[in-house]
């Protein structure tokens, strides 16, 4: 009975060589089709925060906060929108800190609190004109291994994609239309 079984789970584990895992037979894998192509970034160039005295256009709103008489509201991935709220009838975007992977704000006392991809970043706002970051603390938000880089968003829409590659270098910073292989679909 042993050998029976033995012999059994040979035969069954054989079915499976020399086929392409997880692939149906029918994919053409030199085939390419319009989708999303991953941008990536380097630790260097997309974990920094910039402020600008100028109001930029929202493009996905996020959480709102309200301190005192200015509000902070999140624009999903981009950064934090600072709105002049004296005057709440006329109230209007007045400057832009530069946040990249930011999805989540919080303040407490004079400091505001967001994520910046996978690290918490502590900016002191006591001169709401000159936002100064005083701490960040790194990898608070990495969902994955030290081994495999935050990802941060899946492509913008449904259809093909690009595979994502983990790199130990850089992460997922955004997705953009381009030609890729016709295997992967969201």
């Amino acid at each position: 009975m042993k050998v029976l079984c033995y012999l059994l789970g040979i035969v069954m584990l054989s079915s499976c060589w020399g086929k392409k895992p997880f692939y149906p037979d029918s994919i053409d894998f030199s085939k390419k089709v319009m989708g999303w192509k991953a941008v990536y970034g380097a630790d260097s160039t997309y974990k920094k925060v910039k402020y600008f005295n100028v109001p930029r256009v929202m493009t996905q709103a996020g959480k709102i906060y309200v301190f005192g008489n200015t509000i902070f509201q999140n624009d999903v991935g981009k950064g934090i929108h600072i709105i002049d709220n004296a005057t709440p009838a006329t109230a209007r975007r007045v400057a832009f800190i530069e946040l990249g992977g930011n999805t989540d704000i919080a303040i407490k006392g004079n400091f505001l609190y967001a994520n910046n991809y996978t690290d918490m970043v502590v900016i002191d706002i006591t001169n709401i004109n000159v936002p100064i970051e005083v701490k960040r603390f790194k990898q608070t938000f990495n969902t994955y291994d030290a081994n495999k880089p935050y990802l941060w968003q899946a492509p913008k829409d449904t259809g093909y994609y690009e595979c994502p590659r983990y790199k130990s270098d850089s992460i997922i910073i955004d997705w953009v239309r381009d030609s890729v292989p016709q295997y992967c679909r969201k």
